[in-house]
C-alpha cells in the first residue's frame, strides 16, 4: 500500500514544533502506524525557510513541498500526481496552512484528489449553536456572529462532503457534523488523540533544572494563549485558591499563537493577559513562561503536581492534556470536557470559585486522580491509535 500524509510536520529528528500541534499529532501518528514490508509512506509537509527538501526519516520519505499560502494547492499536487498514492490522509485545524483563505481552499485541494481514496482528520469541530459574539471576540475577531456561522459553514461542510470519509477524536465532533453541518454518520469515524508513552523524572531534580522554588504546590498550564483558552478563569479561580493556600505556585507556559504572534491586537491581549497575572497572583507565587521547548517539556510536568486546562469551548482535543496523560500527571478541566472525561470529579464549572473548589479536592485526594490517569493512558496510546488507523486504511483499500 502507497499512503500519503498532508499535514505540517516537525523539524527533522524532532517531534514538537512551535508550527502548532498538529504537526506533532502527525508525527507520533505516522511513527507508530505497524506500516508492513512493502508499504511506501510519504509526508507531504511545510517548507522550512522557504525551502524544498526531501529526504528519509523513520522509514518515511518526507518531502517539505509546500509554503503556508494559497498556492500549496498546486504544490501538493504536484507531489501526488508523481507518487500515485492509494490513499491520502489529511490532517486539518482552521488555518492549518496559511491563513483563513487557505482553510477555504483546502475544500478545493480535496476535489482536485476525488480519484484518490481521501481521508480528512478534522482536529477541532465547532458547534454551530455556540457561535456567539463572547465566541467570536475570544477568537480575536470582531466579526458578526452570523457572519462567523456561516463561515464555518461554507468551510466544513464541503470538506466532509467531498472527502471519501472523515476522522474526528471525540464522538461530541461526530454529534456535530451529523446534526448541525448535515454529514451522514457513515462517513466518520471516531479514533481518539493518542497519548505518547512518557517518564517523568525526579520532582526535586525537575524543580533544580528550571530553578523553581522547593516544597509548593505546583499547578502548570500548558498551552497557546487564545481567547478560549480560559486563562482569565485560570488567573481569577487560582488568586483565589491562594487566598486558602499560600504555598500554592502557578506556572504559565503560554505561548504566542503561530498564527497570530504578529498581529498588534493579539499582543495587546496577550500582554494584558500577563499583566493580570502580574497584578493577581504576584511574582512570588506565579511564573509566566511563555512557549515551552520541546526539550523542557518533561521537566514542567515533572516539576508540576497537577495541570490545568480552563477552556471556555471544546473547539478540540488538547495536545497539552494529552502530554499529561502521557506523563501520568493528574489534570483537572473545565466542564467543556464532559463528553471526553469520564470522571466528573476532575471537571469543574467555568467560574473562579469552581475552579478553586477543584484544587482543593485535588491536593486532598491525589491518588483517586492519578488511577483515572493511568486508565486513560492505556486506553488511548499512540500503539493502539496507530494500529487502529492502519486497519482502517486497510479496510479503505479493499
Amino acid at each position: 500500500m502507497k499512503i500519503a500524509h498532508i499535514s505540517i510536520y516537525p523539524e527533522k529528528d524532532k517531534k514538537h514544533s512551535k508550527g502548532g500541534g498538529v504537526a506533532s499529532y502527525t508525527k507520533n501518528l505516522i511513527t507508530n502506524i505497524p506500516y508492513q514490508k512493502n508499504d511506501q509512506v510519504f509526508i507531504l509537509c511545510n517548507k522550512i525557510e522557504g525551502r524544498y527538501d526531501k529526504y528519509e526519516e523513520d522509514g518515511i520519505t518526507v518531502v517539505r513541498c509546500f509554503d503556508k499560502s494559497p498556492k500549496f494547492i498546486y504544490q501538493v499536487l504536484k507531489e501526488v500526481k508523481n507518487i500515485k498514492p492509494d490513499t491520502i490522509h489529511i490532517q486539518q485545524e482552521l488555518a492549518l496552512y496559511g491563513n483563513i483563505i487557505t482553510a477555504y481552499l483546502l475544500q478545493w485541494l480535496i476535489l482536485f484528489l476525488h480519484r484518490y481514496n481521501t481521508i480528512i482528520t478534522l482536529h477541532g469541530v465547532i458547534s454551530i449553536k455556540n457561535i456567539d459574539q463572547n465566541f467570536v471576540k475570544e477568537n480575536n475577531s470582531s466579526l458578526p456572529a452570523w457572519l462567523v456561522k456561516l463561515a464555518f459553514i461554507v468551510i466544513y461542510k464541503p470538506l466532509c462532503l467531498f472527502s471519501k470519509t472523515i476522522i474526528v477524536h471525540e464522538k461530541v465532533f461526530k454529534d456535530i457534523l451529523v446534526k448541525e453541518y448535515g454529514i451522514n454518520s457513515y462517513k466518520i469515524n471516531v479514533i481518539p488523540h493518542g497519548i505518547e508513552d512518557l517518564k517523568t523524572i525526579d520532582k526535586n531534580r525537575a524543580l533544580d533544572e528550571l530553578d523553581l522554588p522547593k516544597k509548593k504546590d505546583i499547578v502548570l498550564f500548558m498551552g497557546y494563549l487564545t481567547g478560549y483558552k480560559g486563562l482569565d478563569l485560570l488567573i481569577e479561580g487560582f488568586s483565589e485558591y491562594l487566598k486558602i493556600n499560600k504555598n500554592a505556585y502557578l506556572i504559565i507556559g503560554a505561548g504566542k499563537h503561530p498564527k497570530l504572534y504578529a498581529d498588534p491586537k493579539y499582543l495587546v491581549e496577550y500582554n494584558r493577559i500577563k499583566d493580570k497575572a502580574e497584578q493577581y497572583i504576584g511574582l512570588d507565587n506565579h511564573r509566566w513562561e511563555g512557549f515551552i521547548e520541546e526539550q523542557d517539556i518533561k521537566y514542567y510536568y515533572s516539576a508540576s503536581d497537577i495541570s490545568i486546562y480552563p477552556y471556555t469551548n471544546q473547539l478540540s482535543s488538547s495536545g497539552p492534556m494529552s502530554l499529561a496523560i502521557g506523563f501520568e500527571k493528574p489534570f483537572l478541566a473545565s466542564e467543556v470536557f464532559d463528553n471526553f472525561i469520564e470522571n466528573k470529579d476532575i471537571l469543574f464549572q467555568k467560574n473562579p470559585n469552581s475552579l478553586k473548589d477543584s484544587l482543593i479536592e485535588f491536593f486532598k485526594n491525589k491518588e483517586s486522580f492519578i488511577k483515572y490517569i493511568q486508565k486513560l493512558k492505556t486506553e488511548r496510546l499512540w500503539s493502539t491509535i496507530g494500529k487502529g488507523t492502519y486497519n482502517y486504511y486497510k479496510g479503505f483499500n479493499l
